[in-house]
């Protein structure tokens, strides 16, 4: 599904990490922690092709990144960022802007979205709020509820937890395994929290694999 090899990433004279590997197989949950400044967020988007490698090779769905295939893999892969303010009207707008993005084509109806918020544990009246009036941790369950309903075959998630307490962390994490288990997707988390990084398959420690 996402396979990172002799992966370096630097920027000027600063090396984030080197020779790293990462292997991440359908229907498995991975948590990716690690020191502060360390390339978590910078892996992430190297896999989405915004932050070209220094050396090595990714390849995701059995596709390599490179110019020819980026289009697809974008297309096969969902990306939750850790901040993230879509000029978005109301709740229900968070989730329908991700879904208009040029890569993103939902799978599921407006049923199995409000089931996937349920899950969440987010009130169905929060699609008519104010969007600047969510709270941290409802905007980052609405966008993880989006990337979820996607269905695609890799989701990357950076921090989907940060802004939540133990009980929708719980939530997230169920979700995600879920999601993972069951519909085998695969699922790469960026995180610090001890509570979603136990939920998870394997966790690998870029610091010290790097």
């Amino acid at each position: 599904m996402l396979h990172l090899r002799s992966a370096t990433l630097s920027f000027g004279e600063r090396t984030l990490f080197s020779d790293f590997e990462l292997h991440v197989a359908a229907g498995q949950f991975v948590g990716l922690s690690g020191e502060s400044g360390c390339g978590k967020t910078s892996l992430l988007r190297a896999v989405l092709g915004f932050v070209p490698l220094t050396a090595g090779s990714i390849e995701v769905c059995g596709k390599p990144l490179d110019v020819h295939h980026i289009e697809a893999i974008r297309r096969e892969t969902s990306y939750v960022p850790q901040e993230l303010q879509p000029p978005a009207a109301t709740g229900a707008d968070l989730i329908r802007l991700t879904h208009q993005l040029e890569h993103n084509i939902p799978l599921h109806g407006e049923r199995m979205i409000a089931s996937i918020q349920k899950a969440l544990g987010l009130d169905q009246s929060l699609g008519e709020l104010d969007a600047a009036k969510l709270s941290g941790g409802q905007r980052q369950r609405m966008l993880i509820a989006a990337a979820l309903a996607l269905h695609k075959p890799l989701m990357l998630l950076d921090e989907p937890t940060s802004a939540l307490d133990e009980e929708s962390t719980q939530r997230v994490a169920l979700a995600l395994l879920r999601a993972c288990h069951e519909e085998n997707q695969a699922a790469l988390v960026v995180s610090h929290d001890p509570v979603l990084l136990a939920f998870c398959d394997k966790v690998i420690d870029l610091t010290r694999q790097s």
